[in-house]
């Protein structure tokens, strides 16, 4: 049954859509309102009177207050970073700040999410990466790390890149609390198909970009960092805006490295106030169509692709169970990259990770859609 609600969102916002879009998490589609924002204020530099020195600073504060409502915070409690690596090196900035220890990732990570860590080993720091179980995290054994002396933190992805699968951050963040040991998470492909509420999941530190299905520009993102952290982690950046006074232009005075006391402590200078507006503008659409919404569209349309899948006999990657992942289902294909090449040529993007077909739709997708999608992959299965 399609939502009127999100068929008008698509029509309004994207009423010149070329191609069948089931890649969002490679990137999202922006909406017409934020191509209007954004294309506005680039414009508006050139003219005469250029940008009110206000306008700069009213954006950025609009992004981090979006950001917030998604995540249930304060927005004192958000920095603006470019995007999740940046963010994910505030928590490798807290763990580093504490004596040498053991930090866990998983198996079949994104690189952005383990590189960072790998960093440390220079400074004797050990990083375990746990095997998968299947094709999927192994949360048992990562919960029995985060209850061990020896570790100091566990580094996750809120939802997998490849498999889709959705790690259960509550049990897992119990699990660290118990252990004392932080927890740090990329929630790249979690958040705009989900809810996420870092602080009641034990979160420590969470990175994102807005790119893919926050439907923003590249270039912007978000962290968090769980309060009773912020003063003890030296900033990665010194930026000239994170600090006490840092937009005064005087320095008759001197200098001091004093940093602010919230989030914009971890912020780089200058930022992209475009990028940001636009990720203002579609955080507030998407939280004004409410994420409930658009994860109820999500599932209607895997249910689809889950059921052809089960009448011709195709592996569906990690569990069948709708709650335990997000907004990407990945097949397992004998040809992924031909079935990636037929679709294409039927005008529908989709994506091969790890040698699956990973089809990721977002709200402006609908029901026909994913129908033509599944004609094609018919073709494939069948080898007409």
């Amino acid at each position: 049954m399609t939502d009127p609600v999100l068929d008008a969102f698509r029509r309004r916002e994207y009423p010149d859509v070329p191609e069948v879009h089931f890649d969002s998490a490679s990137y999202g589609l922006i909406p017409r309102v934020t191509v209007e924002a954004v294309t506005s204020l680039t414009a508006r530099r050139n003219r005469p009177g250029g940008i009110p020195d206000p306008e700069p600073g009213a954006a950025l504060r609009r992004a981090r207050g979006a950001a917030a409502r998604l995540l249930g915070a304060d927005p004192a409690e958000i920095s603006l970073v470019p995007n999740t690596t940046f963010g994910l090196h505030i928590g490798v900035a807290l763990v580093a700040a504490g004596p040498p220890g053991v930090v866990v990732v998983s198996q079949g990570e994104f690189p952005a999410n383990v590189l960072p860590w790998l960093a440390l080993r220079d400074r004797g720091f050990e990083v375990r990466v746990v095997p998968l179980a299947g094709d999927v995290p192994d949360e048992a054994r990562l919960m029995r790390e985060a209850r061990s002396e020896e570790v100091r933190a566990v580094s996750v992805s809120a939802v997998q890149y490849a498999s889709g699968f959705r790690v259960d951050l509550g049990r897992l963040g119990r699990a660290c609390g118990e252990g004392g040991t932080l927890l740090v998470v990329d929630a790249i492909q979690a958040l705009g198909t989900v809810p996420l509420r870092p602080a009641e999941l034990g979160v420590d530190v969470l990175a994102t970009g807005a790119q893919k299905w926050l439907l923003g520009p590249w270039g912007a993102g978000f962290a968090w960092v769980a309060p009773r952290h912020r003063t003890r982690i030296p900033p990665p950046v010194v930026s000239w805006l994170s600090v006490e006074g840092g937009g005064g232009y005087s320095t008759r005075d001197g200098y001091a490295l004093e940093f602010l006391g919230d989030g914009r402590r971890f912020e780089p200078a200058t930022l992209g106030v475009q990028d940001y507006l636009g990720m203002a503008e579609s955080l507030e659409a998407l939280l004004d169509l409410g994420v409930d919404r658009i994860r109820a569209h999500q599932q209607s349309l895997q249910g689809r692709v889950s059921a052809w899948a089960r009448g011709r006999g195709v592996k569906i990657v990690g569990p069948s169970h709708p709650d335990a992942r997000a907004g990407i289902l990945s097949l397992a294909l004998e040809d992924a990259p031909g079935a990636q090449r037929a679709l294409a040529g039927a005008g529908i993007r989709a994506a091969v990770r790890e040698g699956w077909l990973r089809l990721a739709p977002h709200l402006y997708v609908g029901e026909g859609e994913v129908e033509r999608a599944l004609a094609v992959l018919d073709g494939v299965v069948s080898g007409s």
